[in-house]
Formats: C-alpha cells, structure tokens, sequence
C-alpha cells in the first residue's frame, strides 16, 4: 500500500469516526467546504454545497435515534490529486427500544488540498434486504 493509499485509508476513517461520534466539528474538518460537493444520505435526493451538506449532517446528529456505521471491504483508488474509497457500510440504529441493522453501499470521493485529503462527495445506497428463495424440495443442512 502506498503512502497516499493509507492517507485516503485514514481520511476514509476519520469520516466514520466523525459520523459514529456525531460531532459537526470533526465533519467539518473532513470535508472540502466548497459549493460544489454533494452528499447522497440513504434514501434522500442529493444535496448540494457544503452549508447544505453541514446541515444535514447537524439534523442526522441531532436527530433522537443512535446509530453505530461500520465501514468494511473498503476499497481506494487515487488518480492524481482525486481519490475514491468505496466500502459496505454495515448500519445499526436504536431507537427507544428497538435496534434495527440495515446495510449500504458507499462511496466517498476525496481531492487533495494544502497535502490533506478532504472529502467532496458522500454517496450511500441501502442494499435491499432480499430474502433467498428456498424450494419446497430443498433442505437445510447443518
């Protein structure tokens, strides 16, 4: 793994921990404040412009459920001074008394600016629950 590779690792995490935590200050830090990024939440139309992306993050972090995000198989690619990492985000939300899990695919687009890889774009997709289809002659095997 290159050193610019593990760079992208580490911004890639750093937006989880910053997501798992809730805290707008360390969003912040991640992403590239520009007018042009754009964030695609699970289920929500595109947002566009770094104001409107800090507040959608600000109503998710000050929303009442808590939600734990797990990001693995995660992937990079860099050409030049743009990056990509994309991974299955493995989602678990508790609300009141109820915890429910879902997945999603993700993929966060980062450029570099001033040597730090800074993200410009967020796009997550839940994969749909399907449920195998199971034969009336197929039998499970333990």
């Amino acid at each position: 793994m290159t050193p610019d590779q593990q760079a992208v690792l580490e911004a890639n995490a750093a937006f989880y921990t910053a997501l798992n935590r809730g805290s707008l200050e360390a969003m912040t830090d991640i992403w590239f404040p520009a007018d042009w990024a754009e964030c695609v939440h699970p289920g929500w139309t595109a947002i566009r412009g770094w104001e409107a992306i800090r507040e959608s993050w600000r109503l998710i972090f000050d929303g009442t459920a808590r939600v734990a995000i797990a990001a693995t198989d995660v992937r990079v690619r860099i050409i030049g001074d743009v990056a990509w990492a994309s991974c299955l985000e493995r989602i678990a939300s508790a609300d009141d008394d109820q915890i429910q899990t879902s997945l999603a695919h993700a993929t966060n687009l980062f450029v570099r600016h001033d040597g730090q890889w800074r993200m410009v774009v967020h796009h997550a997709s839940i994969v749909p629950h399907l449920t195998p289809h199971v034969s009336a002659e197929s039998t499970l095997v333990n």
